[in-house]
């Protein structure tokens, strides 16, 4: 079943491979922004972008201008999004594990 899970998990990540590309590059992009609002430097706001896209939020680095917290909420979403699919990802290749083995 575990193999089955995995095989089921690593097809659907491959399906979904550029969206996660395309999330991954708008984190990024979102950094390079939210620092040039805040003048903060770029490894800093690439960690919040990455903290708050993942929903971790920690709290050591906020948003001060308003420009920086508007792509905060967008890429809050954006994060909701990332982690929904991933959790459907594996909540799908559960199933289809389960399905495989059933049919045995």
């Amino acid at each position: 079943m575990l193999r089955d899970f995995f095989a089921a998990h690593l097809g659907l990540l491959y399906e979904l491979s550029g969206a996660f590309v395309v999330l991954i590059l708008v984190i990024a992009v979102s950094g390079v922004l939210i620092s040039r609002f805040d003048k903060i430097p770029l490894q800093d706001a690439i960690y919040f972008s990455f903290l708050t896209a993942l929903t971790v939020g920690l709290g050591d680095i906020t948003p001060k201008t308003r420009g920086a917290r508007i792509v905060t909420v967008v890429l809050a979403f954006l994060g909701l999004v990332l982690v929904g699919i991933a959790v459907a990802v594996a909540v799908h290749a559960l199933d289809l594990a389960l399905y495989a083995k059933q049919a045995r």
